[in-house]
């Protein structure tokens, strides 16, 4: 190797380090601190039409309108999430007054499962029933310490969320306010990017951005689809079990399975095995289909609406959900196909055969 390309190779390895480096600063701590900043220039962005129109339509002054719409769109948040809110509120509170009963019969149905396990264990083998009657002897004696460590560790999670409030506060109002001086002053800010970047590092930019929103918007909407399909599966199957706060319960299974690390089987499977260890066979047995048909329908449905949002084969997204597992965990089946509806967009490939 000449010296030449020893020092753009050099150079290259330097380069590659120190944007590594820099992303993950900004991933780590930039990212964070500019959050309020960020969602208040995308709310911005998505309102811009609406300051032109009402510039237009009524001759509004440009601050007047972006107050106008500040406003609008805080008033319509805060309506939605205390509509939300008010709902959840409402059955949390009705599930919480059913706790003293639910109490009340915990005896009872602590013996009935005693009662049941040694009926099981009768008909178990010896050594098995041996072993078995061990493990539940150890996990009795350490169900104590599990209880005690697990409200300390909500006490905890309580109090970070407490402490918590104040910065959320400052940045919710940070945000707000951005939003209103970045819609009073949108044209001002643009002009002054455009001074301060060059044309063709500005023409990059352009279509880097374009890029990445529409990869953005389309993960996300191929992400809300699955999550809107899940709640109504979930909703309609505790529904015609005749659940009480079905749509509560509805709404953190499918909160709980927008994790990447989680899914509906963590809120599902769990409360099957406990129907059955009460006695309540078909109600676990329904339960369990339940989660099934979810994590069937998710297995099906994904692949095939982040591969029709990216116009390519529903295979290539699986491909990518695969590779992100084994790479990343459950985290890369989230970040992989994101990547490869990016890498679609800047390579400029739609799927479709090219003109001959």
């Amino acid at each position: 190797m000449d010296e030449a390309k020893l020092r753009r190779f050099l150079l290259s390895a330097a380069a590659s380090t120190a944007a590594l480096a820099i992303g993950y600063v900004l991933l780590r701590w930039v990212l964070w601190w500019l959050a309020p900043f960020l969602l208040a220039a995308a709310s911005a962005a998505l309102l811009e039409p609406a300051v032109a129109y009402l510039q237009r339509r009524f001759r509004f002054r440009r601050g007047f309108a972006a107050l106008v719409l500040t406003l609008f769109a805080l008033f319509a948040l805060f309506g939605l999430l205390s509509l939300l809110g008010t709902t959840l509120f409402r059955e949390a509170r009705a599930l919480l007054a059913g706790v003293p009963a639910l109490l009340a019969e915990a005896p009872d149905a602590l013996s009935s499962l005693l009662a049941r396990l040694d009926r099981y264990a009768s008909a178990c083998p010896p050594w098995l029933r041996d072993s078995v009657a061990q493990t539940l002897t150890r996990y009795t004696a350490e169900a104590g310490a599990l209880l005690r460590a697990g409200a300390t560790r909500l006490l905890s999670l309580i109090a970070a969320c407490a402490a918590a409030l104040p910065g959320l506060a400052l940045s919710a109002a940070t945000a707000v306010l951005a939003l209103y001086f970045i819609l009073a002053s949108l044209p001002e800010l643009r002009r002054l990017a455009r001074r301060a970047c060059p044309a063709d590092a500005r023409a990059r930019l352009i279509r880097l951005r374009g890029c990445l929103t529409h990869s953005a918007c389309r993960w996300l909407r191929a992400e809300l689809t699955l999550c809107a399909i899940t709640f109504g599966e979930v909703l309609y199957g505790l529904m015609l079990l005749r659940r009480p706060y079905a749509l509560l319960l509805a709404v953190l299974t499918t909160l709980v399975d927008a994790l990447p690390v989680f899914g509906t089987g963590t809120v599902l499977v769990p409360w099957a095995a406990a129907e059955l260890l009460l006695g309540r066979v078909p109600h676990a047995a329904a339960l369990f289909a339940l989660y099934l048909v979810t994590l069937t329908v998710r297995g099906v449905m994904e692949p095939r609406l982040l591969g029709a949002q990216s116009s390519l084969p529903p295979v290539l997204s699986l491909l990518a959900m695969y590779l992100g597992f084994r790479v990343l965990g459950v985290g890369g089946m989230v970040l992989f196909p994101f990547l490869l509806l990016l890498g679609t967009q800047l390579l400029g490939w739609d799927g479709q055969e090219p003109a001959q």
